[in-house]
C-alpha cells in the first residue's frame, strides 16, 4: 500500500500499526469470504428474524444487509436525506427490504437471492442531468462514490477523470462543524491560511473565505446547487472580490463536492484553484426539527442553534422548506489564557523623546516620564508605571490593553430556503428555489487610539526644551460609552439567490432541456464607531495648549504641553464628543439567464452510449461599495476604507461531450467561450477546454488523467475601485543604505499610508492544470485513490507588491539603477517622500497583470467500511494533501519564489491530513464518530517576519486535534447527540519567537479550545 502521511516520526508509526492491523482484519475478511455467497443465498431465500430501528435509511440498510448477509447496492445520493420506519419481524429478505423502503421512493431488482439493487422508484422525476450547470452532482458516470451494504463494488466504475471529494450532511453532524466555514476549512485541500473573525483588524473580520491549495479566496468557485453565488460585498483585504461561506444554512445540505483544479470549460471565470459545490436536499416526506447548544471550556462563545425542514409531494406539486437561526456569543482575547495579557505591558499613555535637533537619530532616544503617575483605575486597574529599556525610560502601559480584541465574533444568524416544482405536464416540470440569509455580526478589533501624525512630520516640540516628542495614547474600555461592548463593530448581511425555470424532455427522443433565470446578490452594511479627525485632534489641542511657534528648520510646532493631562483618564462622555458610528455599505449582484440541451444516449460506440450537452447563458453582474463621505473629506483618524463600483455583461456558449470509445477507454471533452463587455475600459473574452480520460484495465481499478485549460476574469474591484486609502508596514531600504546598515530589520521598518487605483484595462488571469491518479478497490468494501495535481497560472491580476517597490526605489535613488529610465521614473513618483530622500509619506499602488504561480500536490484518501460481525460496522476514512511545490512570481522578470520555504511571503501549510473512524451498532441504535485533523508544521513568527534562514527562525510542530460525536436514537423519531471539539484543549502551537501580541498566526490557527454541544433531531412527520 503507497505510504499517504507524509512526515516522518510519531503519525507515521501509528499509521503503519493501523496499516498492520487492517491486513489482519482482511485477512481474516478473505478467509472467509468464499464461504459467504452460497450461505447468503440460502439465509436470504428463507424467513428469519429482523430488527432494524427508525432512523436514517443508509444505517438501516447497513443494519438489514449484516442481519440477513445478504448485499444492497446503491447511490448515496439516493438515500441521502432519507429516513425510513425501520422493520421488526420474521421475514425473507426482499419482505423486509420492502417494508424498509416504504415510503421512500425508492424500489430494487434482484440480482440473485442475496443481491439487490437500489433504484428509484417509477415516478416522474426532471430529465436525466448530464448537462454543464450542474455537472457536480447528477451525472450518468456519478462522481459520487456508490456504495455496498455487506459486500464488494467497484467504485472505480463509477469515478470519473476528475478527482472530487465529497463531504456529506453526516460527515458534517458526526464530526462537530457548526458551520459551512468550518467545514471547508477543514478540507485537506484548504492549504491556505486566510483571514476571517479570528484574525483582527482586517477589512473582512466577518467574512468566511476558503483558500485551495494555497491560491487566493479569488480562485476558488463557490456554487450552491451548480449556481452561481453572489460575492461578499466587501474587498479581502480591501482589493479582491471574493465569496464568502459564512451565510450558508447547514440544515439544507445533502453534501458538498470540492472538484480540485481547473474547470473553466464546465463553470467559466473563477474555477481555477478548484470548484465547491454546496448541493441541497431535493426531496423529503415529513419534516425534521434540530436543536444544538454548546459552548466552550474557556468561557464565552456560547452558542446555539435550531432548524427546521419539511418537505411533501401533493399531487403535481412538490414542495422542500427550511430555516435556521443561530446565535453565538463572542470570544475576546482575555478569555484565553494566549491571548489575554501583553508582555510586556502594552503602551497605554506614553511619550517618545527624539532629542533636539542636533541629536535627533530618526529613533527615539528615551520615553519621556509621567510626572504625576498613570490613571491606573483603566483597564481594569491594571494600568501602572512601566520601565522601558528600549527606549529606556517609563510610560504607563497595561498588560490587558490588547486583551479586548475578539476572536469569534457575536452571531445572530436566519435562514430560509424554499423549493417548489410542479408537474405540467408528463414531458414538463416548473420550478422555482429561493434560499435567504440575514446575518448580524458584532465584533471589537481593539482599543482605539490617538498620535500626532497629523501634525507636520507627526511630531510636536517642546518650546521649553527643543525636544522633538511623539504622543501615543489608547483608549480604555473605562473611558468609552458601554465599554468595549458598546463600541463593537456591526455587520449586517443579506444574501440571497433565487431562480425560477423548467425543465423537460422532447418524448422519447433522447434530448433533455432546462433553461432558467438566476438573481444571486450579497448586500452589507458595516458600522463603525471611530474617531473624528477634526474633533478628537482638536481635544488633544487642548492638552497641547496653544501653537507658540514653529521650528524654521524643520516645520515642527511647538508648544508648551500639560504633561499631567495626557496622562489622566477622560469621561465617556469626552470619548463620544470626537468618535462617531460610520455606516459603510456594499452591495454585489449577478443576473444570469442559462439554457441546457443534453442527450445523455446521442449515438453508440463499442463501450457505451455517448453523451452530450450544450448551453448558452447571459447576464451582468455589478459590485458597489460607496465611500461614506467622511472618508472623502478627510474626517477619518488613521482609518482606512474602500469603495468603488461598477457592472458588466456576460455571455457564454459551452458543449461537453462523453464519449465511452471502448469498453475500458472513455474520453471526456468540454469547451467554452466566455465574453465579458464593459462600458468603459477593455473587453475580455476567453476560450477554455478540458480533456479527460479514464481507462479501466480492470473492474476493480481506474486510471484517470485530464488537462483543463481555466481562466479567471478581472475583478470588478480591480477595474472599478476608487483610489483606496490603506496603512501598511514598509521596509525603506534607501534610508537603511544611506546608514549602511547591514541587516534593514525593525530600526527601518514604519508604517504609511498607501493608496491604490484601479486599472480599467487589465486582461483575464489565464492558467493550465492537470491531473494524473488511480482509483482502485483491491477488496470489498475499500477505496483507494492517489492523485497528482499540478496548476500553472498566468498574468494573475494583483497589486504591486509594496517590498518590490520599495527596493526599486532605492536602487533608483543611490544611482545602481538608470533614474531616468520608465521603470525607475514610475517607482520613484509612487513612493513619496519628505524632502530629498527623506521618510516615505506615502505610496501609490495599481492593479496589473503581474503575477504568476505553479503548484503541484498530490492527494489521497482511503475508504474501508465493513461488519464487525455481530458488533455493528465500522467506517475508515483518511484523506491527505501534500503540497510539493507553490512558486510565486511577483513580476516578470522576478526570480521565484518558493511559498513553502519563504514564510515572509506565505505561511500556508504545506501538508493536511485529516481521517475519521464511525462505529454503528447493529440496530442502530447508537452511532460514534473519532475525528482527527492535522496541520502540517508551519513557520515562527521569527521565519515570517526574517526568513527562515534568520537565527532563531523555524517551523513550529504539527497542530492536531480531535472531535468525538456520540448519538444515541432511542425511538424512530428521535436522536440524542453529545459533541466534543478539540477534545484535548489544543492552542496553537507554543511560539517562543513570537513577541508581538496575540502571540500567534492568527490566519492559521484558532484559540476557541474544547467546545462541548449537545443536539437533538426529532422527526416530526414521516409522511405516512
Amino acid at each position: 500500500m503507497p505510504r499517504i502521511l507524509g512526515d516522518a516520526g510519531r503519525p507515521a508509526s501509528l499509521l503503519r500499526c493501523i496499516i498492520a492491523c487492517v491486513r489482519l482484519l482482511l485477512c481474516i475478511a478473505v478467509a472467509a469470504w468464499a464461504a459467504l455467497p452460497a450461505l447468503a443465498a440460502e439465509s436470504a431465500a428463507t424467513a428469519q428474524n429482523y430488527s432494524v430501528v427508525a432512523g436514517e435509511l443508509r444505517n438501516a440498510l447497513d443494519s438489514l444487509a449484516t442481519q440477513g448477509d445478504i448485499q444492497i447496492v446503491y447511490d448515496p445520493a439516493l438515500v441521502a436525506g432519507k429516513r425510513t420506519n425501520g422493520v421488526s419481524g420474521r421475514f425473507t429478505a426482499a419482505e423486509a427490504l420492502k417494508q424498509l423502503l416504504a415510503g421512500t421512493d425508492l424500489n430494487w431488482k434482484t440480482i440473485n437471492a442475496a443481491t439487490f439493487v437500489l433504484e428509484p422508484a417509477p415516478v416522474f422525476h426532471p430529465p436525466p442531468s448530464k448537462t454543464i450547470d450542474n455537472a457536480v452532482d447528477d451525472k450518468p458516470r456519478t462522481l459520487n462514490a456508490v456504495t455496498v451494504s455487506g459486500s464488494l463494488i467497484d467504485n472505480a466504475n463509477i469515478q470519473t477523470a476528475t478527482p472530487t471529494y465529497t463531504i456529506t450532511a453526516s460527515d458534517i453532524r458526526t464530526r462537530g462543524f457548526n458551520n459551512l466555514a468550518e467545514v471547508l476549512q477543514n478540507s485537506v485541500l484548504a492549504t491556505g491560511s486566510v483571514q476571517g473573525p479570528q484574525a483582527a483588524r482586517t477589512f473582512t473580520q466577518g467574512a468566511q473565505p476558503v483558500s485551495l491549495f494555497g491560491l487566493g479566496p479569488q480562485l476558488t468557485l463557490i456554487l450552491l446547487d451548480g449556481k452561481p453565488v453572489a460575492n461578499f460585498g466587501r474587498l479581502y483585504n480591501g482589493t479582491i472580490n471574493f465569496t464568502s461561506v459564512a451565510n450558508f444554512p447547514l440544515a439544507m445540505i445533502d453534501h458538498i463536492d470540492v472538484m480540485p483544479g481547473g474547470a473553466s470549460s464546465i463553470y467559466g471565470s473563477q474555477a481555477i484553484g478548484g470548484v465547491i459545490n454546496i448541493v441541497t436536499r431535493t426531496h423529503m416526506q415529513g419534516g425534521e426539527v434540530s436543536v444544538r447548544t454548546g459552548g466552550y471550556v474557556g468561557g464565552a462563545g456560547a452558542n446555539q442553534r435550531i432548524s427546521g425542514v419539511y418537505g411533501r409531494d401533493v399531487g403535481k406539486w412538490q414542495l422542500l422548506m427550511a430555516a435556521e437561526f443561530d446565535n453565538a456569543s463572542p470570544i475576546w482575547g482575555y478569555q484565553r489564557e494566549l491571548t489575554a495579557h501583553d508582555t510586556p505591558p502594552a503602551v497605554q499613555a506614553g511619550i517618545l523623546d527624539y532629542g533636539t535637533a542636533s541629536s535627533f537619530t530618526g529613533n527615539p532616544l528615551t520615553y519621556l516620564s509621567p510626572l504625576h503617575g498613570c490613571a491606573n483605575q483603566l483597564f481594569g486597574g491594571s494600568t501602572t508605571l512601566v520601565a522601558s529599556h528600549a527606549p529606556p525610560g517609563l510610560y504607563c502601559g497595561s498588560p490587558n490593553l490588547d486583551g479586548y480584541t475578539t476572536y469569534s465574533n457575536q452571531l445572530r444568524n436566519l435562514d430560509g430556503m424554499l423549493k417548489l416544482a410542479y408537474r405540467l405536464t408528463d414531458q414538463v416540470r416548473l420550478y422555482g428555489d429561493a434560499m435567504v440569509n440575514s446575518q448580524q455580526q458584532r465584533w471589537f478589533s481593539g482599543v482605539s487610539s490617538w498620535f500626532p501624525d497629523d501634525l507636520p512630520h507627526g511630531l510636536i516640540e517642546d518650546a521649553s526644551t527643543g525636544h522633538y516628542l511623539y504622543l501615543e495614547r489608547f483608549f480604555a474600555p473605562e473611558e468609552m460609552p458601554g465599554g468595549a461592548a458598546g463600541q463593537m463593530d456591526q455587520q449586517n448581511d443579506l444574501l440571497y439567490q433565487a431562480d425560477i425555470g423548467a425543465n423537460g424532455r422532447w418524448g422519447d427522443s433522447g434530448w433533455n432541456w432546462d433553461i432558467y433565470y438566476l438573481r444571486s446578490g450579497d448586500r452589507t452594511k458595516v458600522t463603525e464607531d471611530l474617531l473624528i479627525k477634526p474633533k478628537v485632534d482638536a481635544f488633544f489641542n487642548t492638552i497641547l495648549g496653544p501653537v507658540v511657534s514653529v521650528d524654521p528648520h524643520t516645520g515642527v510646532k511647538m508648544y508648551n504641553p500639560a504633561y499631567s493631562a495626557f496622562f489622566q483618564a477622560i469621561t465617556p462622555a469626552q470619548y463620544a464628543s470626537f468618535s462617531q458610528s460610520v455606516d459603510e455599505p456594499s452591495n454585489t449582484w449577478i443576473n444570469d439567464t442559462r439554457a441546457t440541451l443534453s442527450n445523455a444516449s446521442l449515438f453508440a460506440l463499442p463501450g457505451g452510449d455517448a453523451g452530450f450537452a450544450a448551453l448558452i447563458e447571459g447576464g451582468s453582474e455589478a459590485w458597489h461599495e460607496p465611500v461614506n463621505p467622511l472618508f472623502t473629506q478627510n474626517d477619518i483618524f488613521e482609518h482606512a476604507a474602500t469603495g468603488g463600483g461598477g457592472r458588466r455583461f456576460h455571455a457564454a456558449s459551452a458543449f461537453e461531450l462523453n464519449l465511452p470509445l471502448l469498453k475500458m477507454l472513455t474520453l471526456d471533452l468540454s469547451g467554452r467561450y466566455d465574453y465579458y463587455a464593459l462600458d468603459e475600459g477593455s473587453d475580455n473574452r476567453k476560450f477554455t477546454y478540458k480533456i479527460g480520460l479514464e481507462y479501466r484495465p480492470l473492474n476493480t481499478l481506474l486510471i484517470r488523467g485530464n488537462y483543463t485549460t481555466s481562466f479567471k476574469a478581472p475583478d470588478l474591484s480591480s477595474i472599478f475601485l476608487g483610489p483606496t486609502d490603506y496603512y501598511t508596514l514598509i521596509t525603506d531600504y534607501y534610508q537603511c543604505a544611506q546608514a549602511h546598515s547591514s541587516a534593514c530589520g525593525t530600526d527601518y521598518q514604519y508604517s504609511v499610508q498607501g493608496t491604490t487605483r484601479a486599472n480599467p484595462h487589465l486582461q483575464p488571469t489565464s492558467a493550465q492544470s492537470w491531473d494524473f491518479g488511480t482509483v482502485w478497490s483491491p477488496i470489498d468494501q475499500v477505496e483507494l485513490s492517489l492523485d497528482y495535481l499540478h496548476i500553472a497560472i498566468q498574468n494573475e491580476v494583483v497589486q504591486q507588491d509594496i517590498p518590490l517597490l520599495m527596493q526599486t526605489d532605492a536602487q533608483c535613488l543611490l544611482g545602481q539603477r538608470d533614474p531616468n529610465s520608465s521603470e525607475c521614473r514610475g517607482a520613484t513618483s509612487q513612493v513619496m517622500r519628505a524632502g530629498s530622500g527623506g521618510p516615505v509619506t506615502g505610496i501609490t499602488t495599481y492593479y496589473a497583470n503581474l503575477s504568476n504561480e505553479v503548484t503541484k500536490s498530490i492527494m489521497g484518501s482511503a475508504r474501508y467500511r465493513f461488519a464487525l460481525f455481530n458488533l455493528g460496522t465500522l467506517d475508515l476514512r483518511l484523506d491527505y494533501n501534500d503540497m510539493l511545490k507553490h512558486d510565486y512570481q511577483i513580476a516578470p522578470g522576478q526570480p521565484p519564489i518558493n511559498n513553502l520555504a519563504n514564510a515572509q511571503y506565505s505561511t500556508e501549510f504545506k501538508s493536511i491530513a485529516n481521517g475519521s473512524i464511525t462505529w454503528t451498532s447493529p440496530g442502530g441504535h447508537w452511532t460514534g464518530t473519532l475525528y482527527g485533523h492535522r496541520y502540517g508544521p508551519s513557520p515562527n513568527f521569527l521565519a515570517t517576519n526574517n526568513g527562515i534562514g534568520y537565527p532563531g527562525a523555524g517551523r513550529l510542530p504539527p497542530w492536531i486535534t480531535f472531535n468525538a460525536s456520540a448519538t444515541y436514537r432511542p425511538t424512530r423519531r428521535l436522536a440524542v447527540s453529545l459533541l466534543i471539539n478539540n477534545i484535548a484543549n489544543k492552542m496553537p502551537p507554543r511560539d517562543a519567537s513570537y513577541v508581538l501580541y496575540p502571540y500567534f498566526n492568527n490566519e492559521n490557527y484558532t484559540i476557541y479550545g474544547r467546545e462541548i454541544m449537545l443536539q437533538a433531531d426529532v422527526r416530526l412527520h414521516d409522511g405516512h
